[in-house]
């Protein structure tokens, strides 16, 4: 008997999971599934979640460091790169470490370094971590175009000149 049981509630729980939802068909760039809860929302895609997973990540990390930031009336003006690497990050997203001058991300991160004594706040030391990476990757591009740049002939035959 118990086993009847447990084999009934088992069909009933996957019933209600195929019901719960219906099905839809898209056509938009191809053929595409979709799962539609009976209140007529989609559920989020792969991508959706992952494009919110990003918005949540950011919106933490400016917020932590507009937080040091507003701790002083007197620090923004003071911290200058640190600041204008805040409002980047608003405007750009993640992509402004990217986007800085190197000289400006460099100066952000030693002024970031200077302020914060505390990296428990997971904000702050994911975003110290990403721009000592952005700066490690985009000194190591940077410095074989320079070797490169000036080891050129043209610039040889101005140095014997």
């Amino acid at each position: 008997m118990d086993l009847i049981r447990k084999s009934l509630r088992a069909v009933g729980h996957a019933g209600h999971l195929f019901f719960r939802s219906q099905l839809k068909l898209r056509w938009r760039r191809g053929v595409r599934v979709e799962f539609v809860e009976r209140d007529g929302q989609l559920t989020a895609s792969p991508e959706a979640l992952a494009r919110q997973a990003r918005r949540t990540e950011l919106s933490r990390i400016v917020g932590e460091l507009a937080q040091c930031l507003d701790a002083d009336a007197d620090i923004r003006p003071e911290l200058r790169h640190l600041a204008y690497l805040e409002t980047a990050l608003r405007q750009q997203g993640l992509e402004a470490l990217q986007n800085l001058p190197l000289d400006v991300l460099q100066k952000a991160l030693d002024q970031f370094e200077g302020l914060v004594s505390n990296w428990s706040p997971w904000g702050l030391a994911t975003l110290r971590s990403k721009m000592a990476v952005a700066l490690a990757e985009r000194a190591a591009v940077d410095e074989p175009a320079a070797a490169s740049s000036s080891s050129s002939p043209s610039s040889l035959k101005r140095s014997t000149v």
